[in-house]
């Protein structure tokens, strides 16, 4: 295909050759309602589909996890009550499965054969496009929260279940904390699978606006990976949805987050009636180091997560574990956002070892910021990354999957949707 070639209401806009998958990257656009597309053209059998929105949360309430959920419940063409079990019963498909991020919605699917392809793709569409929640409301109760009459009346929904059990983690607690504290200006304060303290606030009404807001075509972008057969699809979208739809205003954000200047909080967890209370604290610092562009930089903090706390003779690690103030410590890299951020956790600390913990941490990082870090430990770490990057074994996962996420993590964005995959 050329540049401003047309086909079936699209027009290719962009096309870069991806030289390390032997692939060629084809931007298109929607030209009625500015959906975006890009196709990762390769010789790969296993065949991807997704279509993402962009989801900012504006609040706790979980509203796109609720959405994430409910469209999969029947659709006008697959009325059925529950079309993606019934996928996975019949499908020959290597990957079905829908996921709510802090700024994304994403609905992919993987098939080796074409037509099953297809089927799952028709199925994908008209879910997002012409699902049954505009008209059954009993949808939104099932999947988000009702009260169930009972002799004690209780809230009930299979979010808010599921979200009862993500905050029954101390990670999870503490890793919210932290959101909340770096990122109070935009929406990445909240919880976008929703506070289970929250989610009985949201009603069908705004469920319904929210829906109708952001799963338009104008904020919709479709990544296609491997031997697709791209007429077909591109026919598929303009012939049955995009032709008879008008362009919307194109969703702002999200907004990058200023520095802000934080103090120390204190956050509560639930322990078990039989655990002891007495080194059940913990400690987290974080840190925003970049925007979703500083990927070399993400790189090189992956890198530092591994020398700095990989295992029990890490620097970091060592440190604390041999004096027995801590069991874990451990950094995390929370990238695939606008602005990445990395998350430095120590687990179970007795209360009057907070103090010394936390001199200990930044004692030992001054150090080696003075006096450096062990050059064969580096090299060693580097090439092992090096390795896995290579050899992109993701673990069982289709790799159009994980490219779709990689696309994502820039095109979202307004960057380049290739950048990640190199």
């Amino acid at each position: 295909m050329k540049i401003n070639e047309s086909k079936h209401g699209f027009v290719v806009k962009k096309r870069t050759e991806v030289s390390e998958l032997n692939a060629t990257m084809y931007e298109m656009e929607h030209i009625k309602t500015h959906l975006k597309l890009a196709w990762l053209k390769r010789d790969e059998e296993n065949k991807t589909f997704g279509i993402a929105f962009k989801t900012l949360p504006s609040d706790d309430s979980g509203v796109f996890h609720i959405l994430e959920h409910s469209v999969l419940c029947g659709s006008q063409k697959y009325p059925v009550k529950e079309p993606f079990v019934e996928l996975m019963k019949s499908s020959m498909s290597t990957f079905l499965n829908a996921l709510t991020f802090e700024d994304k919605t994403f609905y992919p699917i993987s098939s080796r054969n074409n037509q099953d392809f297809m089927n799952l793709t028709k199925v994908y569409l008209d879910a997002v496009f012409n699902p049954l929640i505009l008209n059954k409301k009993e949808i939104f109760l099932q999947e988000g929260w009702h009260i169930e009459a009972t002799e004690k009346p209780t809230y009930k929904g299979v979010v808010l279940n599921e979200m009862k059990g993500a905050f029954s983690s101390p990670r999870e607690i503490m890793m919210n904390a932290l959101n909340r504290a770096l990122f109070k200006d935009n929406c990445y304060q909240y919880v976008s699978g929703g506070d289970p303290e929250s989610i009985t606030d949201l009603t069908y009404e705004q469920f319904i606006q929210t829906y109708q807001k952001y799963y338009h075509p104008s904020n919709a972008f479709v990544f296609l990976d491997g031997d697709v057969p791209l007429d077909d699809v591109l026919e598929l979208l303009n012939q049955e949805y995009l032709s008879s739809m008008e362009a919307n205003l194109p969703i702002e954000g999200p907004i990058y987050q200023q520095p802000v200047q934080i103090s120390r909080q204190v956050v509560d967890y639930e322990i078990g009636e039989e655990e002891n209370a007495e080194n059940k604290y913990r400690m987290a610092w974080g840190n925003v180091i970049g925007s979703y562009q500083d990927y070399e930089k993400v790189i090189a903090m992956q890198v530092l997560s591994d020398v700095l706390c990989g295992d029990n003779q890490a620097v970091l690690n060592k440190a604390l574990l041999e004096k027995g103030l801590a069991e874990n410590v451990y950094l995390a890299i929370n990238d695939g956002e606008l602005q990445n951020w990395c998350q430095l956790e120590v687990d179970h600390i007795k209360e009057e070892n907070l103090d010394q913990v936390k001199e200990i941490v930044f004692d030992t990082l001054q150090t080696l910021i003075k006096k450096g870090i062990d050059r064969q430990q580096l090299d060693a770490t580097l090439a092992y990354l090096e390795l896995n990057l290579k050899e992109r074994n993701f673990g069982g996962y289709p790799q159009g999957i994980i490219f779709g996420f990689q696309v994502l993590e820039s095109w979202l964005y307004g960057g380049k949707p290739e950048a990640h995959l190199e």
